[in-house]
This record gives C-alpha cells, structure tokens and sequence, in this order.
C-alpha cells in the first residue's frame, strides 16, 4: 500500500488491525512528516493513532510518550537528510534500527520506571535518561 492509501486507512478507520503493524507505524510517521513540518505532522500521527486505538477498542496500547519520542528521533533522521523524504525504501533502508529494534532506542532515552507511569501514557514527558534529538515538534 502507497503512503497516501495508509493514512486514508487510518485516517477513515478502514484499516484492518492485522495491517497494522510495526512498519506501518512506521510509514504513517514518515507519510505525516512528508506533507506536513514536524510539529504539524507528530500532532496529526499522534492524533490519528490514538482515535485508531480507541475505534478498535485498543485505547491501553496507546502510549502518547512513546510516540512523541519515537516520532522526535524519526524526524531527526529526516531533517538530517531531508532527501529521505521522497523516498520510504531509502528512509527505511537507512535506519535499519528504527524498523528492527525501536524499542532499544527508546530505552536509551527512557527507564522502564518512568514509561510505567501513567502520566507518561496520557501525555508527553520528558526523558530522564537522555535528551531526545533536538526536533521542532517537541518546543
């Protein structure tokens, strides 16, 4: 499926939850992040993920902070090589471990502790282990 067709899915509620996978988070992230600036398009991915979850009665998998983080070190890649943006197999190709291991690179960021905090689910919170990349869409 195109980009375009992801996000009409989502976005509509048609995608099936079996679709829905890791790397099609992934490629809603980058989709948002070619057509909109960076704090436009995580408001937007955030947004859609969470009505996604609650439409499909999986509101608890939701999680705002992880997904503002996960979303700041997408974009950073991207605004580091802007070129990206034109191309999903070349994002994807380039940040093997955004698709394999995203959980790791959150950890890096992010104790167990604080995740585990309810706050932390509902709303952004700040690391406590290391700053995320500087990105416009968290200031």
């Amino acid at each position: 499926m195109d980009h375009q067709g992801l996000l009409r899915q989502l976005e509509t509620l048609a995608l099936p939850e079996a679709d829905f996978n890791h790397e099609a988070h992934l490629l809603a992230a980058w989709a948002y992040r070619r057509n909109y600036p960076a704090r436009e398009a995580a408001a937007r991915c955030s947004r859609t993920l969470s009505r996604y979850a609650m439409a499909k009665g999986a509101a608890h998998k939701y999680h705002h902070t992880l997904t503002m983080a996960a979303l700041a070190i997408l974009y950073s890649r991207l605004d580091a090589r802007p070129e990206l943006l034109d191309d999903w197999s070349a994002f994807l190709a380039s940040c093997p471990d955004l698709k394999n291991d995203l959980p790791s690179l959150l950890r890096q960021h992010y104790s167990e502790e604080k995740l585990q905090d309810e706050t932390a689910r509902k709303a952004f919170v700040e690391p406590d282990l290391k700053p995320l990349p500087d990105s416009d869409m968290l200031h």
